[in-house]
Formats: structure tokens, sequence, C-alpha cells
């Protein structure tokens, strides 16, 4: 019994991460910065981190907007504060119409009080019309860990879950 309780309680300390991969295929963009329609939110469920942010985008900017000014910003809590924000042009897209792809990743440490993470497609220059369209296979990934606390907490559950059994 005291074997158990204290392995339940060890494995509660253990931060476990989790992943969560966001598809913009086929998504477009017409807007700068705060249009609602272009933000997705995942809820991991329990407060924690950021810790990593990847992606594998391809996408075509139209008309007047540039490779360059397809923006994706990574947030928590909502404050409006970009977290982690992937610029193309720091991966040589050009300042002209056209396709463009990159992948990569960036390390991050953005907390989440609520486990909300919000991922927000924007163009850096609102031009008139559809500024550009992202291609199949365009996704972004993020990593969170759990808060200590939030770790403890779902190692508590499964504690009274076992003891309820008995």
């Amino acid at each position: 019994m005291k074997t158990t309780i204290i392995a339940i309680v060890a494995a509660a300390g253990v931060a476990t991460a989790a992943d969560h991969t966001f598809d913009i295929s086929g998504l477009s963009v017409d807007e700068g910065f705060g249009a609602e329609f272009f933000t997705m939110v995942h809820d991991f469920g329990f407060a924690g981190t950021v810790t990593n942010v990847a992606w594998d985008v391809n996408y075509e900017a139209l008309g007047g907007s540039w490779a360059s000014e397809a923006q994706i910003a990574i947030d928590t809590d909502d404050d409006a504060s970009l977290d982690a924000d992937v610029n193309p042009a720091d991966y040589g897209a050009g300042d002209a119409p056209g396709v463009f792809a990159y992948s990569g990743s960036i390390s991050a440490a953005s907390a989440s009080s609520n486990g909300l993470v919000y991922l927000t497609l924007y163009d850096s220059f609102d031009d008139a019309g559809v500024d550009h369209v992202y291609g199949a296979g365009s996704f972004v990934t993020v990593t969170y860990i759990p808060a200590p606390g939030a770790a403890a907490l779902l190692g508590l559950g499964g504690l009274v879950a076992t003891r309820r059994r008995r």
C-alpha cells in the first residue's frame, strides 16, 4: 500500500509533454492580427507551459500581398501578446507574391494558467482581398508541459480512484 502511494505521488511530480497539431491546410488570410476567425484554440485542460513550436507550411501569397507578410502567432491565455511569432522573412520569404514553403521550430517558454493555447494566422499588411492561402499539408505543432501543480493534481486524482476501487 505504502509503495503504491509513494509511486503515485512520485509520478505526479513528473511532467509529461503533450503535443497538439493545428492543421492549417486550406485556410486563407485576408486580415491583420486580431481577426477572430483566424484564431484557432486548443484546450490542454490544465495549466502548463508551451516549450516548443514546430511548423511545416506552404502557402501562396496572392495579388499585392508579399510572401514575407504571412505571419503565424502562438499565444497563451489570449492576452494579445505574441508569445511565439513565426516570421517567414526570417526563412527567406521574399517581398513579392508567389508560393513559399518553410519548416522549422523555435523554443518557447510561455505559461498558460488555464490550459488554452491560441494559434493566429494573420498578414502583417492588410491588402485588399485574400492575402495568402495555406496549401495541403500545412501544420503547426505545439509542445506543452503541465505545470507541476497540475501534474500533482492529476496524480492525486489517480490515487483517489485507486482507493475507491478497494
